[in-house]
């Protein structure tokens, strides 16, 4: 299981960005906005996998099984640090590109497995996100009424 430890850095837009985009001329709803904000960039995390903000994620297993290779849970990974039983371990393979890594020892009793990803935003989708995130605020905007 994955957890988000922190997020880094301000939204990847702004309640102006917004305002304009959706053509909201008073401030009346910048509270709602910038809560919209926040809650759409969520949801397109989980949805496509990729971050708009800079994230740390945790994953924690007990290596009952032998598992070996772990998959982070969102896509552009930086760098991961591993743990077994609250000891450093080094001895693995990150590959980024695919967001996995993989030990190079297997466990098989019941060692607690913890990584820590460093995931980034993902820069050749970072364009097509942002724009998917003021269309969704600006939709959830209007149609607020209809939930």
């Amino acid at each position: 299981m994955s957890i988000l430890i922190s997020e880094s850095g301000s939204e990847p837009i702004t309640t102006a960005d917004v305002k304009a985009w959706a053509k909201v001329e008073n401030s009346d709803e910048d509270t709602l906005v910038l809560s919209l904000i926040t809650s759409c960039r969520k949801e397109i995390e989980s949805y496509t996998k990729n971050v708009l903000l800079a994230q740390t994620w945790q994953t924690e297993c007990i290596s009952d099984k032998g598992q070996t290779v772990f998959y982070s849970p969102r896509i552009a990974v930086n760098g991961a640090t591993v743990t077994v039983d609250d000891v450093a371990y080094t001895d693995f393979a990150l590959d980024k590109s695919k967001g996995r890594v993989r030990l190079n020892t297997q466990y098989y009793g019941d060692e607690v497995i913890l990584i820590e990803w460093d995931i980034v935003t993902n820069n050749t989708s970072f364009a097509a996100l942002k724009q998917a995130l003021l269309d969704l605020i600006t939709y959830r905007f209007y149609n607020r009424g209809l939930y």
